[in-house]
C-alpha cells in the first residue's frame, strides 16, 4: 500500500490521501471497539478468551487499519514535514518534528499496556478513534495542499 501512496501522490494529492487514510483508520478503529464489544461481552459469558464474528471483524479491521495508515500518514507525514517548513529553517524543523514523532510513538508504547488494563480494549480503541476524528479535523482544516506546488508556493501559503 504504501508503493500505491507512492505512486499516486503527485496525481491524487496529499491531502486526499491524508484525508482518505486516516479516516479509514477512524473506521477501522471504530469497527475494532465494536468488535471488541462483541468479544467482552460474549467471552464474559462463555468463559471464552474470543468469539468467531468478532474475531474476524478484528483481524479485517487492523488490516484495513494498516492498509489505510501505508497510504497516509506512513509516507505522506514524511514527505509533507520536508516541505513545508521555510528554507531557514527547515533542518531544525524537519529534525524537531522527527524527534516529536518517535517521542510520541514511544510515549504511546509505554502507555498503551497500562491503558488497555485499566479500561479495557474496547474503550481504549474508542479513545484511539476519537484522536484519529481530531487528526482528520486538523488535516482538513490546517494541511494545505502542496502538489504541483514548489517549495517557495509553499512557503507563500503559510504567509497569508
Amino acid at each position: 500500500m504504501t508503493l500505491v501512496a507512492v505512486a499516486t501522490v503527485d496525481k491524487l494529492g496529499r491531502r486526499p490521501l491524508l484525508l482518505g487514510g486516516v479516516g479509514g483508520m477512524v473506521v477501522a478503529l471504530l469497527l475494532l471497539t465494536a468488535a471488541q464489544g462483541g468479544v467482552d461481552a460474549a467471552a464474559g459469558a462463555a468463559g471464552v478468551a474470543d468469539v468467531g464474528g468478532a474475531a474476524w471483524l478484528s483481524a479485517a479491521a487492523l488490516l484495513l487499519y494498516v492498509g489505510c495508515y501505508q497510504i497516509s500518514f506512513g509516507p505522506i507525514s514524511w514527505l509533507i514535514v520536508g516541505e513545508v517548513f521555510p528554507l531557514a529553517v527547515r533542518s531544525q524543523a524537519i529534525a524537531l518534528a522527527t524527534f516529536v514523532n518517535f517521542a510520541s510513538n514511544f510515549g504511546v508504547s509505554l502507555v498503551l499496556p497500562t491503558l488497555q488494563e485499566t479500561i479495557g480494549m474496547r474503550s481504549t480503541y474508542g479513545i484511539f478513534a476519537v484522536i484519529g476524528v481530531a487528526a482528520v479535523l486538523n488535516i482538513y482544516y490546517n494541511v494545505p495542499e502542496t502538489k504541483n506546488k514548489t517549495l517557495e508556493q509553499i512557503e507563500a501559503l503559510w504567509r497569508k
